[in-house]
């Protein structure tokens, strides 16, 4: 791994040699994220930042994030994925699900998701959340998108849940983790 800022990072990805970046928390647009009564500040286990954004409580779940998609390997097709924990003490991320989308131009990739980890939803919705047994981090997919060779144009990634009126709390992030899609995913599953 590769600090570019304290905020962000790159590597290159052992098997293809293309970039992958890592935004922090601190990089992202997290609606009311600055006010301290719903969002709070502070060192995560595991994290690979300084710092991680914990949700205190709040209705009006928002996540942006955005980069230039010449910061990463041309001609790639890439899969964005929201890195994030749930704390012991979470409560509304299973109400309702989240919208989740990513924007480059023209083309737009959306679905929903819920938050929790499958495990958590007994079975009751599907969830594409892929936990990580060994240090409790979680990766949500916000979408795909491919990189043109000769262009460099914003990728736009989001998460929310703005439907629902309940209050949510305990959702931890970390930032958003761009990478490129295998080979053996694209080619079984589609771009």
């Amino acid at each position: 791994m590769y600090r570019s800022k304290s905020s962000e990072m790159f590597s290159i990805e052992k098997t293809t040699g293309k970039i992958c970046y890592l935004l922090s928390a601190r990089q992202l647009s997290i609606a009311w994220g600055h006010n301290p009564l719903y969002w709070s500040w502070k060192p995560v286990e595991g994290s690979r930042f300084a710092e991680a954004a914990e949700l205190r409580t709040i209705c009006w779940l928002e996540i942006k994030g955005s980069i230039k998609s010449g910061m990463l390997s041309p001609k790639t097709l890439y899969k964005a994925y929201l890195k994030v924990k749930i704390a012991d003490r979470a409560y509304g991320l299973d109400s309702l699900p989240s919208e989740v989308s990513i924007e480059v131009g023209n083309y737009k990739s959306q679905g929903t998701v819920y938050i929790r980890p499958p495990c958590r939803r007994n079975g009751k919705a599907s969830c594409h959340c892929h936990c990580k047994p060994q240090d409790e981090w979680l990766e949500i997919e916000l979408g795909s998108f491919y990189t043109q060779s000769d262009s460099d144009e914003e990728v736009r990634m989001c998460l929310k849940e703005v439907k629902g009126v309940h209050l949510k709390g305990g959702l931890i992030v970390d930032g958003i983790e761009i990478r490129p899609k295998l080979f053996q995913e694209a080619s079984t599953h589609g771009p």
